[in-house]
């Protein structure tokens, strides 16, 4: 008589690559940039590399971007470095969408000093570096729509305050 040896159910498979890849996106929210192209990095490097149950099972557990729970950790060397090489595609791409309405304007006005001799040099370069820092943050996805959209009009606005009259607009 030959006994069996059994040590249990074997482990559950975990969630899905997409829903895995679903939850990232919406731990990311709906303003952010790329967001849909951050998930599709996921679900593919997921489905490519055979993530396992229990990594698909961290991401989903995961419930805050600021409170990780480091389950890149868990993928193997060659795993992490594929998708870190995938995210960094998508980083190094414009967002979709481009950015909003309010920040072209501000762009624009901006651009309106260049044409205004009561504006010093060294202020047009200062504003020139703040809107292209805010915009390079938004195209790497560092802000939300919201965030970014605000700080545009509260940059418009200060704007035309401080040279509106000086420059005859």
């Amino acid at each position: 008589m030959t006994a069996a040896c059994h040590h249990g159910d074997p482990p559950p498979e975990g969630p899905s690559c997409a829903a895995a890849a679903d939850h990232v996106r919406g731990l990311l929210g709906p303003d952010a940039p790329r967001a849909s192209r951050i998930r599709d990095a996921f679900a593919a490097r997921c489905e490519a590399d055979g993530w396992d149950g229990e990594v698909r099972a961290c991401v989903v557990a995961t419930t805050s971007l600021r409170k990780p729970r480091h389950c890149k950790a868990k993928l193997t060397r060659d795993q992490r470095a594929a998708l870190d090489r995938e995210l960094a595609e998508v980083a190094a791409t414009p967002a979709v969408g481009g950015l909003p309405a309010a920040c072209r304007d501000c762009g624009a006005l901006i651009e309106r000093l260049a044409g205004c001799a009561a504006v010093p040099g060294s202020r047009r370069s200062a504003l020139q570096l703040a809107y292209r820092d805010l915009t390079q943050a938004w195209m790497r996805g560092n802000h939300d729509a919201r965030t970014v959209e605000v700080q545009c009009r509260s940059l418009t606005d200060r704007l035309r305050q401080a040279f509106a009259a000086k420059c005859g607009w």
